[in-house]
């Protein structure tokens, strides 16, 4: 099922991304609990993501690992804020986009992941144009859905 030991880390520590990072949403913001699952979703994103640049083709970079890149940035800006500009007015604001934007990121690899492996298609898949077309569409749906409750959300909280 796994074709190294680097891919069976990335997809465990996705998992915990997801659980953890739900919870995080779920849960009441500024209290000790949400610092804790917070750094336990930023340490098992990182570990993802940096896993994610060695896995499939380690010599061939490709959009896949643009994207792992694309969310180290946003995962190490959304802890970062709270540190670095505590004194500004509008962290929370930075810190609540960058860090919903990159569970939004996440939740949109596993659709994509899950929509490639369906087994009726998997069979004709394998870089061509429904594979793409799987994952551009189940992404874009993800971060349309994701952006819409970011925003209607941010009107209760900021």
């Amino acid at each position: 099922m796994f074709s190294s030991s680097v891919g069976l880390i990335h997809t465990l520590c996705a998992i915990i991304a997801v659980i953890i990072g739900g919870l995080v949403v779920l849960f009441r913001k500024g209290t000790g609990r949400h610092k804790a699952l917070g750094y336990t979703f930023f340490s098992a994103m990182i570990m993802m993501n940096v896993t994610a640049l060695f896995t499939e083709s380690i010599y061939s970079f490709g959009p896949f690992h643009w994207m792992a890149i694309g969310s180290l940035v946003f995962v190490t800006a959304g802890v970062s804020v709270p540190v670095l500009f505590r004194k500004s007015r509008n962290w929370l604001r930075v810190h609540y986009d960058f860090m919903l934007w990159s569970y939004v990121g996440l939740i949109a690899a596993m659709f994509s992941e899950i929509a490639v492996r369906v087994p009726a298609v998997g069979t004709v898949i394998g870089g061509g144009t429904l594979f793409w077309t799987l994952v551009i569409a189940s992404s874009v749906l993800t971060f349309v859905v994701g952006g819409y409750l970011i925003n209607s959300h941010r009107r209760i909280h900021f």
